[in-house]
């Protein structure tokens, strides 16, 4: 059996000759029957022998021991430090997590000049430019075309009277407080994904605390930390298909193998330092192509270590209620992905937001005349279309939150619980070491 290993720093594989144990009773016939190119696989009452080889190599993941820098992984924006840079157009803003510079910046007395110098180039307005500016355009430049050259006599030209105004003035009060409702809703999910996934860097750190403080195997421990860190990464790749690398297109057609690519990647990365425990990595891998559960597996491994511990009692429990938190917030995360606002209520809104924003220049023509009834236009749909779009983004929280920087944190957690931890420090446990 062959398992291809990643060697840092040069992102080489190299070949490890090493059997593994086969779980099922038929191992032997399913290898005479299963090409050598070809891992076996199967989730439950089989385990995979063979790690499954990336097609097309990693591209955006560099390995930690790599880095130059905690942010180095990442395009910076130009004008905002904070951000990753939008590649495309249609990109929504994507925020790294905030340091005491970003937040100085963040609370500047000169912060609304500089947002309004860079109006043109903020994700809302550059995603409402097409088709929706464009459509708008077209639609006032008809009139000001009517009204300015075909309509000869003024009576035959087209604008609304005061009556006709002041019903799209109501029309757009009631358009705006239903778009700060849609906000206020899209926020408040915003808001829980991201304290799940703060739920789950706490539960790592304290089940990581809690394996050492409790089990007595040092295997079963560093098979422990290494499954916690496995977690966060498959987490990562579970809520975002494509791994929270905005560099990857869906158009793609060989997306799945690149993001698989990278997956296979970070998990190499966290297996690194070990490879006693090569038989999850090619398990974990395993799960990841057959489009498992994979947090969902790891977890129920590392039940089984604190099952077989046989620790028992308080201690077994409250290490099991680190899992359950786990557990718990994935299950959380889960239905924040798959359940969006109610689609009648987003749609209904779309629709109103498209036709007040082609009835605004009928509205505002004879106030702004045909010099400034297009700029006005493109101006107040901006003001209410920008706050819907927002909330479009803030809607799905995995797709603009740093979900790489929230697993790279539970990662340097846990290593340096373990390396801190003070049984390290006794000749019978060794030197501290990153697992």
């Amino acid at each position: 059996m062959l398992l291809l290993r990643k060697t840092s720093p040069s992102f080489s594989w190299r070949v490890l000759s090493r059997p593994f144990a086969r779980a099922s009773s038929t191992s032997s016939t399913s290898s005479s029957t299963t090409p050598a190119s070809t891992p076996t696989k199967a989730i439950g009452t089989t385990t995979t022998t063979t790690l499954y080889p990336a097609t097309a190599p990693s591209e955006f993941y560099i390995p930690r021991d790599s880095r130059t820098s905690p942010d180095s992984m990442y395009c910076i924006d130009g004008v905002y430090d904070g951000r990753i840079k939008r590649r495309r157009r249609i990109d929504p803003t994507r925020e790294l997590n905030y340091t005491t510079t970003h937040w100085d910046s963040h609370k500047s007395v000169y912060r609304r000049i500089r947002h309004v110098l860079t109006t043109f180039g903020a994700s809302p307005f550059q995603r409402l430019m097409f088709p929706d500016f464009f459509v708008t355009s077209i639609v006032t430049s008809m009139l000001i075309y009517h009204n300015e050259v075909v309509a000869i006599d003024p009576a035959a030209t087209i604008c609304m009277d005061a009556s006709g105004t002041s019903a799209v003035a109501a029309g757009t009060t009631a358009i705006a407080l239903l778009t700060g409702f849609r906000l206020n809703a899209s926020y408040g999910r915003y808001a829980d994904g991201r304290r799940r996934l703060g739920e789950v860097n706490a539960a790592s750190r304290d089940l990581a605390a809690n394996a050492l403080m409790w089990m007595t195997s040092r295997r079963d421990v560093d098979r422990t930390l290494l499954l916690i860190k496995a977690y966060s990464v498959a987490l990562t790749f579970h809520l975002n298909e494509k791994g929270n690398h905005p560099g990857l297109r869906r158009s793609d057609p060989d997306m799945r193998e690149r993001v698989y690519a990278e997956y296979r990647a970070e998990m190499t990365d966290v297996y690194r330092n070990d490879e006693r425990f090569d038989e999850d990595l090619i398990r974990i891998c395993a799960w990841y192509r057959d489009g498992s559960n994979v947090p969902l597996g790891v977890a129920t491994l590392v039940r089984g270590i604190i099952a077989r511990s046989g620790r028992g009692g308080a201690e077994e429990r409250e290490m099991d209620a680190q899992v359950r938190r786990l557990i718990s917030s994935l299950g959380a995360c889960e239905g924040l992905l798959r359940t969006p606002i109610p689609t009648c209520f987003t749609r209904h809104a779309s629709r109103l937001l498209f036709v007040w924003s082609n009835m605004i220049p009928f509205a505002i023509y004879a106030a702004c005349g045909p010099l400034w009834t297009l700029p006005a236009t493109i101006g107040i749909s901006y003001t209410i279309m920008g706050i819907e779009d927002i909330s479009v983004q803030l809607e799905e929280p995995f797709n603009i939150l740093p979900l790489r920087q929230y697993s790279d944190g539970v990662c340097d957690a846990v290593d340096f619980i373990a390396s801190v931890y003070p049984d390290n420090d006794n000749e019978n446990s060794g030197d501290a070491k990153k697992v």
